[in-house]
C-alpha cells in the first residue's frame, strides 16, 4: 500500500494553491493554521504526528497548531504527549528524573557565525500565539532544550510552554511508550499524592500565565488546556503547593516569561521513611539507618514512588549517585545500599568450634575439604549499632549450597524495616542474600587468644577490658578491632602481637581484620544478662608487704573474697598457651593455688605497658599500665624490669596502680554478686609514719572516687580519721582472734607477722593497752639468711640456683614468698627430717630462733614498761596469739615441721617474755592462727566482740627497749620514743638491753635443752661469750646499726620510727647471718 507524502486538502479548504509549481509564495501568518485545519488525513493506523510544515521549526509549530487549533487532525494524541512532558518536568525531583536544560540564545549563536543557528534565526516563527513577550526580542529567539540522560527530548515554546520531540528517548520514564517511542498521559502511573502535587503545580503554572503580556486568545486557550489537564487528575487536593528548593534544578534557571512556571518542579511533603532499619528496643538512640535498594519495591509489590526513603525522596526519585558524590547531603541519617551490608568475601576458621564465646546462627554444619569449619559472619558491623546480637542472629541464615564451580555458602539476612505502615512494632521484612564461594585462600588455620572481662552488665558499669594475642601466628589468624574502644593499646613483644582495649559498654561484636586492617568478618557476642544491684558488702583489705588479702562481710556471713571467673573466652586456644599469656599480659582467668587462691602476691607487672609520652600528664591506668601478678614457682621472674615488688613501702605510684587494679577486681566481683554498695575497711601497720598513713588513706579515697564514677557501684571509703574502718593491723588481728577463733583478750598479746612488719597489740579485759608495729618480720627472720647463703638454699631446699641468680632484697624476697607458699608446707612435711641434724641447717634454725626470741623479749619489755606506767595491772606475762603470713615460719622451728601448743620452742618464747618483762615465767604458750594471713582482712569486717580502746586517738608512742640519743638527748630504754620536729642525729651507742637479751637467749637454750637449738658456739655458762669474739661481734653490730641510724634524719612525720632495741636486734641478726654464710 502506498501513501501520499502529504495528505490532500479538504474541499472547503481555506488554503489557496500556488499558481506555479516549485515557486515560493508569501503567505499570511495564519497560513499554517489554515493548512492544519484544511488537511484531509485518514491514517490506516495510529497517528503519531503530521509533518506537513515545510520549515526547520516544524515540530514546535505542529504542537502549536495542535494545541491552539481544535480542528487539528491528531490534536488529542499530541495533547497527550504535551501532558506527558509537563508531568515529567513537574515530577522531576520527586521521581528523580535525569532531566537537564540548556538555553539556546539564537541571536548570540548567529553572531558566532553558526550557520545552523543563523538559519533558525532567519526562519523564526511569528509570535502570533506567544504566551509572553521579551523586551525587543522575538520570544522564539531564546528557547530551552531539555535533555534526558544527555539526549535531547524536548524544548520550550513561547506558544505551548513545552514541545516534546518526536520519538525522543525517555528511557525509564513510566509514561513513555517505548514501543511507539512517544509520551503518554501520566495518570495511571501516578499515586494520589503525586496527582495532588501535579494538580497544584499546574494551578501555579496557570497563575503564571497572568503575569506576562501574551496574546489574549493564546492565553485563554492555554488556560483551558491546563484546566483540562488539572481537572483530569481528580478533585481539589488537600496538600499545599511545595516547590523545589533548588533555583536551578534543571541546571539553568528557566526565567523567560511564562517559562518561570516550569523552573521548579514539585517537592513532595516529607514523609516517614519506609526503609528505616528498626532498631532493637535495648539499643540507645542512634541516627536512623536507611537501607536503599530498588528491589524493595518489587519485594513488597509496591510502586517505587510509594516507598519513601527520606524527607521528600522516594525510591523512584532518589539517585544513589547523588548521595555518593555529596550532591545530596543528609546529615541526620546513615544510608547504605543493601549490597553494602555484606562483606566482599566469606572468611572462615578451618577448625571446628573455634569460637566458644561467639554467638553463631543456627545453621547446617559447614564443611570444607571434608572438615567442619567455623564461620566469621560476613556482615557490615554497622548493623550492630541498631540490632542486638540476639535480634541479628535470628535474622541470619548461613546455608551451604552447591555451585557450578564449587561449594558455596548462602548468607541470608532479614531486615526489619519501617515499611509502608511505618510501624516500629510491626516492621516490614526485607530479605537480602549473597552467595559466597568457600575458598581455601579465605581460610584461617589458627585463632588468637581473645578475651573479654568482666562478662556481665550492670547499671552504669563502664569498665570493660578486651585482650588479644595472635599466638605469633601472623597471617594464619586474624586481627581484631573492638567497637567504641577507649584508647586501644596495640603492641608487640618478641614475635607476638597484642592488644588491650577498654570499653564503656559490653561489646556486641568484634570485628575481625586481615593484616591490612580490612574487615573480614564479625564475631557476635551474646549480651550478658543485666545484674540487678541491691546488696551491700563490707570489704576488708589487708595490703601486705608479701601478700594482700581480702575478706567480705555480707549479711554477717564473713568469708574470703569469692574469686569467680569473670572472663568471656571468645576463642578456643590450648591451655598451655592461653593461661600463661593471661597471667603475663592481662587478667588471669583463675588464681593459684586453686584450692586457696587468697591471699594474692603483692606483685605488680607492667609488661606491655604503653610508652610514656614526654610532657603528657596522665595517670597510670589499671590493666593498661600495670596489673596484679599471680606468680607460680616456674614462671615467676622478679628480676625482669617489668616486675615490681616491695610495693607497700617504696614506689607510691606503683603502689597506687596495684591498689587500683585490686579495687576494680573486687568491685567487679561485687557487681557480679548484685552489690550496689561497698563499705571499705583498710588496715595499715603502726610502723607507718604519719605521712605514710595519710598518703595511703588518700590513695584509696582518690581511686574509689574514680571507681564509683566508672562502675556505678557506691564506694564508701574511710577517711584517715575513721578509726572503725581505717585500723591498724594489730587491732584488726585482735578482732579476728576474739571473734573468729574465740580467744579471750583478758590478758593477751596479739602479733600479726607479715613479710615486713610485726604488728603487736596488748590487751587486758578486752581493752587495748598498747599497740605498735616493728619492722621485724619474715624477711628479717628468714628470707635474709637464705639470700646470704645461696649454697645452703640450693642444697637444702633443693632449688635451682640459676633461677635465683642475681636476685636481691625485694626481688629475692618476692620469689621466696611464692616458693614458700607453694612448696614450703610440703618441704617441711617431707624433707625437713632429712636435714634437721645438718650443721648448716641447725645454724639456720638458731638464727631464726634468735630473731623470734628477740621479738618476744621486746614484747616482754613492753609488758614491764606498761605495768610500771600503770596501764597494765597484771604482774604476769601473757599468752601470744600469732597470725599473719610470717607466723608460718614457726613451723620451721618445730620438730616435724608442725608448730603447736606442745612444741618445745614455746618454752623459749615464754622464757623471753619473762626475762624481758621481769615477771615470773608462767610458761605461757603461743597459739598460731588457723588461717595465717587471713586474720587482718577478716578482722576488718568483724565486730561481734566489743573491744574497747579501738577508737582512742591518744598518742601511743613506741617504747624504746634500748637506750638511745635523739639530737643529743638521752632516751632511756623504758621511755617512750616520740620524735618531733627535725631529726638531725639518732644514735644507739650502748647495747645494754640487747646484750642482756643475748645472754638470756644462750642461757635459755642451755637450760631448756630444746631439740635442734643450741647456744652460740662461743658461749660459756657463767661467762657468756668469749671476750675476743664478743668484742668483735659488738663492733660489727655497731657498724651495721650505724649504717641504718645515719638515715634516720629529716622531719619526724616522714620517719618510720623503730624501737632502738629492734634496730639493734636486726643488726645482730645481720652480722650473725653473714657469719653463718661464711661472709
Amino acid at each position: 500500500m502506498t501513501f501520499l507524502i502529504l495528505p490532500k486538502l479538504k474541499q472547503n479548504s481555506d488554503v489557496r494553491p500556488s499558481d506555479e509549481a516549485g515557486k515560493w509564495d508569501a503567505q499570511a501568518p495564519k497560513t499554517f493554521q489554515d493548512v492544519a485545519s484544511s488537511l484531509d488525513y485518514k491514517s490506516p493506523g495510529r497517528v503519531k504526528s503530521v509533518s506537513s510544515v515545510p520549515t526547520m521549526w516544524a515540530r514546535p509549530l505542529s504542537i502549536e497548531m495542535a494545541l491552539h487549533n481544535s480542528g487539528y487532525p491528531i490534536r488529542a494524541e499530541l495533547i497527550e504527549q504535551w501532558q506527558g512532558m509537563l508531568a515529567a518536568l513537574a515530577l522531576a525531583e520527586i521521581r528523580g528524573f535525569p532531566l537537564l536544560a540548556q538555553l539556546l540564545d539564537l541571536e548570540n549563536l548567529r553572531d558566532q557565525k553558526n550557520s545552523f543557528a543563523r538559519s533558525l534565526y532567519e526562519l523564526l516563527p511569528d509570535p502570533v500565539n506567544a504566551l509572553y513577550t521579551l523586551d525587543g526580542k522575538n520570544p522564539w529567539q531564546d528557547v530551552y532544550v531539555f535533555l534526558w540522560d544527555g539526549n535531547p527530548v524536548g524544548m520550550t515554546s513561547p506558544s505551548t510552554l513545552v514541545v516534546p520531540s518526536e520519538e525522543g528517548k525517555w528511557e525509564g520514564l513510566p509514561w513513555w511508550n517505548r514501543q511507539e517511542s512517544r509520551l503518554e498521559t501520566p495518570h495511571r502511573y501516578l499515586n494520589i499524592s503525586e496527582k495532588g502535587l501535579l494538580w497544584r503545580w499546574l494551578e501555579n503554572l496557570r497563575k503564571e500565565l497572568n503575569n506576562h503580556k501574551g496574546q489574549p486568545e493564546a492565553l485563554d486557550m492555554m488556560r483551558g488546556l491546563l484546566d483540562e489537564f488539572r481537572d483530569s487528575l481528580g478533585a481539589y487536593p488537600q496538600q499545599n503547593l511545595s516547590l523545589s528548593d533548588d533555583p536551578q534544578f534543571f541546571g539553568v534557571e528557566l526565567n523567560k516569561g511564562v517559562l518561570r512556571g516550569l523552573n521548579k518542579p514539585v517537592k513532595s511533603q516529607p514523609k516517614a521513611s519506609c526503609v528505616r532499619l528498626i532498631p532493637s528496643p535495648d539499643k540507645p538512640k542512634v541516627r536512623d539507618l536507611l537501607i536503599i535498594d530498588p528491589e524493595i519495591a518489587k519485594a513488597w509489590d509496591e510502586k517505587s514512588q510509594n516507598i519513601w526513603v527520606y524527607e521528600n525522596k522516594t525510591l523512584a526519585s532518589l539517585n544513589i549517585e547523588d548521595l555518593k558524590t555529596g550532591k545530596i547531603l543528609w546529615n541526620n541519617v546513615e544510608c547504605l545500599e543493601s549490597k553494602d551490608l555484606f562483606l566482599p568475601k566469606f572468611t572462615f576458621i578451618d577448625l571446628e568450634d573455634a569460637l566458644p564465646g561467639a554467638f553463631l546462627p543456627n545453621t547446617n554444619q559447614l564443611n570444607f575439604n571434608g572438615k567442619k569449619i567455623t564461620p566469621l559472619i560476613p556482615l557490615n558491623p554497622i548493623l550492630l549499632n541498631y540490632l542486638t546480637p540476639e535480634d541479628l542472629i535470628k535474622r541470619i541464615q548461613i546455608t551451604p549450597i552447591n555451585g557450578s564451580e564449587g561449594p558455596l555458602v548462602r548468607v541470608v539476612l532479614d531486615l526489619p524495616l519501617s515499611g509502608l505502615k511505618n510501624d516500629d512494632k510491626q516492621p516490614q521484612n526485607y530479605r537480602i542474600f549473597k552467595d559466597y564461594p568457600i575458598q581455601e585462600e579465605n581460610a584461617l588455620t589458627e585463632v588468637p587468644v581473645l578475651e573479654l572481662w568482666p562478662n556481665f552488665r550492670a547499671e552504669n558499669w563502664k569498665e570493660y577490658y578486651a585482650f588479644y594475642y595472635d599466638v605469633e601466628n601472623g597471617e594464619e589468624t586474624f586481627q581484631v578491632s573492638f567497637p567504641e574502644a577507649q584508647n586501644p593499646h596495640l603492641f608487640q613483644d618478641r614475635r607476638g602481637n597484642y592488644q588491650i582495649a577498654r570499653l564503656e559498654e559490653f561489646p556486641s561484636f568484634i570485628t575481625c581484620q586481615n593484616p591490612a586492617r580490612i574487615p573480614i568478618g564479625l564475631i557476635l557476642l551474646k549480651t550478658p544478662e543485666k545484674i540487678q544491684l541491691t546488696a551491700s558488702w563490707k570489704v576488708g583489705v589487708d595490703f601486705g608487704t608479701s601478700f594482700t588479702n581480702v575478706y567480705v562481710n555480707r549479711k554477717d556471713i564473713v568469708e574470703p573474697l569469692p574469686l569467680e571467673n569473670l572472663h568471656l573466652k571468645v576463642t578456643e586456644v590450648q591451655v598451655d598457651t592461653r593461661n600463661p599469656v593471661l597471667f603475663e599480659y592481662f587478667i588471669p582467668e583463675s588464681f593459684i593455688p586453686p584450692e586457696k587462691p587468697l591471699p594474692l602476691s603483692s606483685v605488680l607487672t607492667t609488661r606491655g605497658k604503653p610508652l610514656s609520652i614526654p610532657n603528657q600528664d596522665r595517670q597510670d591506668r589499671p590493666i593498661y599500665d600495670g596489673r596484679i601478678y599471680i606468680p607460680d614457682r616456674k614462671r615467676f621472674e622478679p628480676q625482669q624490669n617489668w616486675m615490681e615488688t616491695d610495693l607497700k613501702w617504696k614506689n607510691l605510684i606503683l603502689n597506687l596502680l596495684f591498689l587500683k587494679h585490686l579495687a576494680l577486681h573486687i568491685t567487679a566481683l561485687a557487681a557480679k554478686n548484685g552489690v550496689r554498695e561497698i563499705q571499705w575497711s583498710f588496715s595499715y601497720p603502726s610502723a607507718f609514719s604519719n605521712g605514710d598513713k595519710s598518703r595511703y588513706a588518700q590513695s584509696w579515697q582518690r581511686l574509689t572516687e574514680g571507681l564509683e564514677a566508672q562502675t556505678g557501684i557506691r564506694q564508701l571509703c574511710p577517711a584517715v580519721s575513721d578509726l572503725d574502718s581505717f585500723r591498724t593491723e594489730s587491732l584488726a588481728i585482735a578482732q579476728y582472734f576474739a571473734d573468729q577463733e574465740d580467744y579471750n583478750l583478758v590478758a593477751s598479746t596479739c602479733i600479726d607477722m607479715g613479710g615486713g612488719t610485726s604488728d603487736i597489740s596488748i590487751w587486758q579485759d578486752n581493752q587495748l593497752v598498747h599497740q605498735c608495729s616493728v619492722l621485724l618480720a619474715g624477711r628479717d627472720l628468714f628470707s635474709q639468711f637464705l639470700e646470704l647463703n645461696p649454697t645452703f638454699f640450693s642444697n637444702r631446699l633443693e632449688v635451682d640456683s640459676q633461677d635465683w641468680q642475681g636476685l636481691k632484697e625485694g626481688k629475692f624476697n618476692a620469689k621466696l614468698d611464692v616458693f614458700l607458699r607453694l612448696e614450703g608446707e610440703s618441704w617441711l612435711k617431707n624433707k625437713r627430717h632429712e636435714v634437721e641434724d645438718q650443721e648448716d641447717f641447725l645454724g639456720f634454725l638458731g638464727l631464726m630462733a634468735l630473731g623470734f626470741s628477740g621479738l618476744y623479749y621486746y614484747v616482754g619489755t613492753l609488758l614491764g614498761v606498761l605495768y610500771n606506767e600503770g596501764k597494765y595491772n597484771r604482774n604476769e606475762i601473757t599468752p601470744v596469739y600469732m597470725g599473719g603470713n610470717g607466723s608460718r615460719l614457726l613451723h620451721w622451728l618445730a620438730i616435724g615441721g608442725q608448730f603447736d601448743k606442745d612444741s618445745e620452742v614455746n618454752q623459749l618464747f615464754s622464757w623471753m617474755l619473762s626475762k624481758g618483762s621481769g615477771f615470773p615465767d608462767t610458761e605461757e604458750i603461743t597459739r598460731l592462727s588457723q588461717k595465717p594471713k587471713d586474720e587482718v582482712a577478716c578482722g576488718l569486717v568483724l565486730e561481734r566482740t566489743k573491744l574497747t580502746g579501738l577508737r582512742k586517738k591518744d598518742k601511743d608512742p613506741l617504747i624504746a627497749g634500748e637506750n638511745c640519743e635523739v639530737n643529743g638527748t638521752l632516751i632511756d630504754w623504758r621511755d617512750r620514743l616520740e620524735l618531733d620536729g627535725n631529726i638531725q642525729e639518732f644514735k644507739v651507742s650502748e647495747f645494754e638491753q640487747l646484750r642482756n637479751f643475748l645472754d638470756e637467749f644462750n642461757l635459755a637454750l642451755r637450760e631448756l635443752n630444746i631439740d635442734g637449738l643450741k647456744p652460740m658456739k662461743n658461749y660459756s655458762p657463767g661467762v657468756g661469750l668469749e671476750p675476743s669474739y664478743s668484742d668483735k661481734l659488738w663492733r660489727e653490730i655497731q657498724k651495721e646499726l650505724t649504717k641504718v641510724t645515719l638515715t634516720i634524719k629529716g622531719e619526724a612525720d616522714n620517719i618510720r620510727v623503730e624501737p632502738p632495741f629492734i634496730l639493734g636486734l636486726k643488726a645482730l641478726l645481720r652480722v650473725l647471718g653473714k657469719e653463718w654464710a661464711g661472709k
